[in-house]
């Protein structure tokens, strides 16, 4: 609780200092700058740089190491198309832990399991009408691992990887710190285990009987409020399905206006109608504007992606999966 309060005065204090101070330049440093992989002799190419007072300044190539300047900050700077971008939205509610909502919901704003990549946030900002806003940046473990390890027997130890759109922090190992509080937390775990323990059975014995007189002495209420149900469902079954088929409204009125107001270039595979939501699946040349569209099409309220978007393979249409609630 104590780190998310600082966090989020840390938060409320940089957002008070200047657009104009907030754009300085970026931090003194030694930059891993690899270019390419695998240089043809399986080792990765590129150049290491040192930047001081925003300049930058070739140091060694990357194959000559060591560490020219071991007391600045290490960072990795990757080939274009390693790192990648997305813009996500989240509730004003996930403010307090965005870190951990982010991890959570990672396989709704990417197809990798927050293990499978590197990952951070930047940007933050409270939008009115979309709750906050930010940045996501990730990068695949896998390859990044093994350059990581081959740039570690040369000494060289990235704290980052630098981007143009913000810095990945590179997972540290757990230090003393975190070790001593894990320890801490599996002692009181085992203190709290041994207190289940020791409760005496005789209690929840003693709980037990005294649930079953009561239980005992509400059966023949509860016999006749059953019966009264059931009676009532029977006489309100028939009801509930007129009402049922009146709020689905005329399918095809409601076909015939989702076809008006999708534009060209959009075409849809399935169609669902359900309790008055409709969701339906498709493709499109631009499925990021269909929300804004279908939230001004008469009929339809409250559009929302109900899956996240892509892209066909061998095709520049975008796949969506939207749900809109059919106005009455």
């Amino acid at each position: 609780m104590l780190a998310q309060l600082l966090a989020w005065w840390c938060r409320q204090i940089v957002s008070l200092v200047p657009d104009r101070l907030r754009r300085a330049g970026p931090p003194d440093g030694v930059i891993i700058a690899v270019d390419r992989l695998d240089d043809g002799s399986g080792n990765p190419g590129g150049a290491i740089l040192v930047r001081r007072a925003g300049q930058e300044r070739f140091a060694a190539p990357l194959h000559a190491g060591p560490n020219p300047a071991p007391g600045l900050t290490t960072v990795l700077r990757l080939p274009e198309g390693m790192v990648l971008c997305r813009d996500i939205n989240l509730p004003l509610a996930a403010e307090r832990d965005i870190a951990s909502v982010v991890g959570f919901e990672m396989d709704r704003f990417t197809p990798f399991q927050p293990e499978e990549i590197f990952w951070s946030i930047c940007g933050v900002r409270r939008d009115p009408a979309r709750g906050l806003a930010m940045s996501l940046l990730i990068t695949l473990r896998a390859p990044l691992e093994e350059l990581l390890n081959g740039l570690a027997a040369r000494n060289l130890r990235p704290a980052f990887v630098e981007a143009p759109a913000g810095r990945i922090p590179l997972s540290p190992r757990l230090g003393l710190a975190g070790r001593k509080l894990q320890s801490g937390l599996l002692g009181l775990v085992g203190l709290l285990a041994l207190a289940c323990i020791a409760i005496p059975p005789v209690r929840q014995q003693l709980a037990l009987d005294a649930a079953r007189s009561q239980i005992a002495g509400l059966q023949p209420v509860a016999h006749e409020a059953q019966g009264l149900r059931q009676r009532l469902n029977i006489a309100a079954s028939g009801q509930s399905a007129i009402a049922a088929a009146r709020s689905a409204g005329d399918t095809l009125q409601i076909v015939a206006a989702l076809t008006a107001a999708l534009p060209d270039g959009t075409y849809l595979t399935d169609l669902t109608l359900k309790s008055g939501d409709l969701t339906f699946d498709g493709a499109s040349n631009n499925a990021s504007r269909l929300i804004a569209i279908l939230a001004g099409a008469p009929g339809f309220e409250n559009p929302r992606f109900v899956a996240p978007v892509t892209r066909a393979i061998n095709s520049q249409a975008d796949l969506f999966s939207i749900q809109v609630t059919v106005a009455p």
